[in-house]
């Protein structure tokens, strides 16, 4: 098992675990229990399994981004003016 007390995305660190070499392609998961997040793999059945001590450095390095609504990229690529960006945003409460 890995842990942190950090944010983490699991999507993300997924994707970083999979590039360090970890493989991950059944899947992470996580627990929190006072303020350590305990983050785990699955085997091909479901089951949770430790992930490798290697995975420990992948964590400690994570940096968790919030994923980006892909409504505000659409926004943000349109031909209007910043007032009318920041109206569509407001609309969606997005911004």
């Amino acid at each position: 098992m890995a842990t942190t007390t950090n944010d983490v995305q699991l999507k993300q660190l997924e994707a970083e675990l999979d590039d360090a070499g970890i493989d991950v392609s059944s899947g992470l998961g996580s627990h929190e229990a006072d303020g350590t997040i305990t983050i785990h793999g699955y085997d091909a059945e479901g089951h949770i399994v430790d992930l490798p001590a290697a995975a420990q450095a992948v964590v400690d390095d994570h940096v968790a981004v919030e994923p980006v609504d892909p409504r505000i990229a659409v926004i943000d690529a349109m031909d209007l003016s910043d007032d009318n960006k920041a109206a569509l945003l407001a609309l969606f409460d997005l911004g």
